[in-house]
């Protein structure tokens, strides 16, 4: 429902790079892997558009992080998370 949206929205933001990023790295996704090509079956009980919002995006968000900032894995989880209101307002969709 809506609360259980509210209360995923900030989980599924790709930190500092905003709404923008994560149109950006859900159409590269997109392109990457139609959602033809998932096999349901693997990434049940999600949807596929589940599976990319809720998996892979962030996933992304988190490499990309790790990678811009020299970061270990855990500090890259915690810049994403602390960075979100930032994204949010710098970079809306």
């Amino acid at each position: 429902g809506v609360k259980g949206q509210f209360s995923t929205f900030e989980k599924t933001q790709p930190g500092y790079y905003g709404e923008l990023g994560l149109l950006i790295i859900h159409q590269t996704l997109y392109n990457l892997f139609p959602f033809s090509s998932f096999d349901t079956s693997l990434i049940a009980p999600l949807s596929r558009a589940e599976f990319v919002q809720f998996v892979l995006i962030p996933e992304v968000a988190v490499r990309l992080i790790m990678q811009d900032l020299h970061l270990d894995r855990d500090e890259a989880i915690m810049t994403l998370r602390e960075s979100s209101q930032y994204g949010v307002s710098m970079f809306p969709d």
